[in-house]
């Protein structure tokens, strides 16, 4: 059996690597190690007619399960704004506020659902450092 050190992995490159990490049993002699599951990969809104203003607007003040890789949380809409420097009260333009009740996900996309709104995923970026508050910007000029 070839001897496996830090050293001779590195200089293999990512692919000696993964089968150093797959293939080979560890430095403790136990056996081999089992690749992880790859997660599912997220699924991504692609309907633009989701992505309006109108439509949001008419769920301010409503709660969201949020879901996305090691995430579930509720969050609620809490305004509707226009980005700066875009035209006013553009329906393809624009910003929505998030609030969570309790310190919420990384910034990321996540899936917005709740019933009779057809899940709609989103890129979050946190606003405060509690990560409590979100912001997801639309901008479809």
């Amino acid at each position: 059996m070839t001897d496996l050190t830090r050293r001779t992995v590195l200089a293999t490159g990512a692919t000696g690597a993964a089968v150093a990490v797959v293939g080979l049993p560890d430095l403790a002699g136990a056996a081999p190690v089992a690749p992880a599951a790859r997660p599912a990969a997220p699924r991504y809104t692609r309907e633009t007619k989701l992505y309006r203003r109108k439509r949001f607007v008419q769920q301010r003040k409503q709660r969201f399960r949020v879901t996305g890789p090691g995430t579930a949380i509720k969050m609620t809409l809490v305004s509707v704004t226009d980005i700066p420097l875009v035209t006013q009260g553009s329906n393809r333009s624009f910003e929505l506020t998030f609030s969570a009740p309790r310190r919420g996900p990384e910034q990321g996309t996540y899936t917005f659902q709740r019933r009779r709104f057809k899940a709609t995923s989103l890129f979050l970026v946190p606003t405060d450092d509690t990560r409590r508050r979100y912001r997801a910007t639309i901008n479809n000029r």
